[in-house]
């Protein structure tokens, strides 16, 4: 219980710099990084309600459904952007995409260790959002440039 309090602690913050301060790429990161925690979290709840003993045993294609969209998200915003952290911030969701196939190749793979190295790199990733936004503005106050 209090790793979540830690997590929604650290994601409210995190995305309530970025929605201040991180321009269009931290507005719309916000959006993604928001549904997608609330999506996990109903999924989860409804899941442990139903067949919690099974619902982490092998890949969890619900999971993986909200993960690789939210990849998809962040690439397009990466993409699009012209500053550096939404590809940090991409590139720790698409290790949470990667998390994934470990029960794919290995059906024995630890439930415990899957579900934990799934939700890990959320952790980086607001902390990444949270740098890139702060370096980007003390770039642009410093040079005049963005």
């Amino acid at each position: 219980m209090l790793i979540a309090i830690l997590f929604w602690f650290l994601c409210l913050s995190a995305c309530a710099y970025a929605l201040v301060l991180g321009g269009w790429e931290g507005r719309w990161t916000t959006l993604v990084v928001l549904l997608a925690a609330l999506g996990t979290m109903a999924v989860n709840r409804w899941t442990s309600a139903h067949q919690y003993e099974t619902f982490w045993a092998s890949t969890n294609m619900m999971v993986l459904f909200i993960d690789a969209a939210t990849f998809f998200a962040m690439f397009v915003i990466a993409g699009v952007s012209d500053r550096w952290w939404p590809i940090w911030v991409a590139a720790f969701q698409l290790n949470s995409v990667v998390a994934h196939f470990a029960t794919m190749i290995d059906p024995a793979f630890s439930a415990l260790v899957y579900q934990g190295y799934e939700g890990l790199w959320a952790i980086p990733l607001l902390l990444v959002m949270v740098l890139g936004i702060y370096r980007d503005r003390m770039w642009t106050a410093r040079y005049g440039l963005a």
